[in-house]
């Protein structure tokens, strides 16, 4: 430890003082070699931390998840359509998500607290007649499960999805109509970055309040590349954002393409340039060449041989010969494809056979392992995204227009829960037994498997009610009916052990 002018000063002045000085010094140059040494130790730990000559061109900024989605969405999402509209693996990854997700529709069950059952039923028929007809959409032209399917396609393809509650004016209809949006219509230019007196901030196009609610969206009227930028504030209680949240804090959605959608515009211009090597390969160019040396003149005999046909013999002229075009060839064309696809089908979250319908190396273990995996990437997008998102937020706009209509009282408490579509099964037979099994040794409830097969418990307890009084009074004894099927075990009697002598 060096001693400077300033250190002889207080030594002079106050030798207590240096002294203290002096032994915080030199505690603090031995924290500063040990915190080096534990860097040191902390760069050989995380070799991902590097930062040597070979990795010099590795660019991860450091911005907020906000920040990079803001400046890459529309690039991105413009990217995602084209190849929506364009490149079949895209397409078909689209609507196998969008189908598995989605299939015929996610459907509620209501349970009502404070009403009858008369009006329940007649919550239910009012729900089957709003939601079963195109009287939902505000273009009048999707039942509400064919707009879980817009929805969920916008999601995967674009991103993100806005619904628009509007109150319909008709006054035989339930007075709600849903308006679906794409995220372009979220007026971005509507920004500032920064709390106003109000206490309030803008950030590209949403409103928040100081505790981070969101108080409403600056809406386009039309579609901003269409009719004009005219926006209007729309309050978040009448719009629900639907978007797969990636990162704490994110507030827009990317496109699920987005890890593969290099790779698939890779592919795609690949695949291009050996189709023309195929094409060019079966156009079997044949070039005519003459010997400057020769008597003949330079392109005689060419008219000749404009067409080559099978079988054909033709004698040249001395000094002209012949070449035919032979394109190189492609070494490990599908191999290379098939690993492409196989990094493609990991950024959409699908398996490899259900983006590209290969199944020829698939047997019932393997194919089972990707469908079991596949199955919780869709259960995650119903149950994490597409219900709580979507569904749930609908269901009260519902019950509202139907206080409002009169079908049930104000106040009424409706709770609901919501089925998916089944899941098909690769080997019916093996796994409902598999289930029957579950069922007896208390692994599951009936009801639970009721559900996963796409069924509504109430419902089909009812319809068996049905069957069952439709079979008694017809006196028929069909087998599909579990008292009259003979390969039921028969009922034992419990024996009467109570009079039985010990012996």
């Amino acid at each position: 430890m060096r001693k400077n002018i300033f250190d002889r000063a207080i030594e002079l002045v106050s030798p207590a003082m240096a002294l203290n000085r002096y032994h915080a010094k030199a505690r603090l140059e031995v924290a500063n070699k040990h915190f080096e040494k534990m860097v040191k130790n902390q760069e050989r730990k995380y070799d991902g931390a590097s930062k040597g000559r070979h990795y010099s061109d590795w660019f991860s900024p450091e911005q907020s998840v906000n920040q990079e989605v803001i400046a890459a969405l529309t690039t991105l999402r413009n990217r995602s359509r084209e190849l929506g509209r364009n490149n079949p693996y895209a397409i078909n990854a689209v609507r196998a998500i969008r189908n598995n997700v989605v299939g015929t529709g996610i459907i509620p069950t209501a349970k009502g607290a404070g009403i009858g059952k008369n009006q329940l039923k007649q919550l239910k028929e009012a729900w089957n007649d709003w939601a079963g007809k195109t009287n939902c959409d505000f273009d009048d032209m999707n039942t509400f499960y064919g707009l879980e399917s817009i929805i969920m396609k916008t999601v995967v393809e674009s991103g993100e999805c806005l619904i628009r509650k509007v109150r319909s004016t008709s006054a035989d209809d339930i007075p709600l109509r849903l308006q679906i949006l794409e995220g372009d219509y979220i007026d971005s230019s509507k920004h500032n970055g920064q709390w106003q007196p109000d206490n309030t901030m803008l950030y590209y196009g949403i409103k928040f309040a100081k505790d981070g609610k969101r108080l409403g969206y600056w809406i386009f009227r039309h579609h901003p590349n269409e009719f004009g930028a005219v926006s209007d504030f729309v309050p978040a209680s009448d719009m629900i954002h639907v978007y797969e949240v990636e990162r704490p804090g994110q507030m827009r959605g990317v496109p699920f393409s987005c890890g593969a959608m290099l790779r698939l515009k890779d592919l795609d211009d690949y695949e291009f340039t050996e189709r023309i090597r195929s094409k060019v390969a079966a156009a079997f160019a044949v070039f005519i060449t003459d010997d400057a040396t020769s008597e003949n003149k330079p392109g005689d005999g060419v008219d000749d041989l404009e067409k080559v046909e099978p079988g054909m013999i033709k004698h040249l002229k001395p000094g002209q010969g012949i070449s035919v075009a032979q394109p190189p060839m492609t070494q490990g064309f599908s191999e290379f494809v098939k690993s492409n696809l196989r990094g493609i089908s990991a950024g959409f979250g699908t398996s490899y056979e259900t983006l590209t319908n290969d199944y020829s190396n698939v047997n019932f273990s393997s194919g089972r392992m990707g469908w079991l995996e596949f199955n919780r990437n869709v259960e995650h997008l119903q149950w994490n995204l597409l219900i709580p998102r979507f569904c749930d937020k609908v269901y009260p706009w519902f019950v509202e227009a139907c206080q409002l209509k009169g079908i049930i009282p104000f106040g009424a408490k409706v709770k609901v829960t919501w089925t998916p579509p089944r899941r098909e099964m690769i080997d019916p037979l093996k796994e409902i037994q598999a289930i029957k099994e579950q069922l007896r040794a208390g692994l599951c409830s009936w009801q639970d498997v009721v559900r996963m097969f796409g069924y509504i418990p109430e419902e089909l307890t009812e319809e068996l009610k049905q069957d069952a009084e439709m079979w008694d009074n017809l006196e028929l004894k069909p087998t599909i009916d579990a008292r009259f099927d003979p390969n039921r075990p028969p009922d034992q009697e419990p024996q009467d052990v109570s009079s039985e002598k010990p012996e």
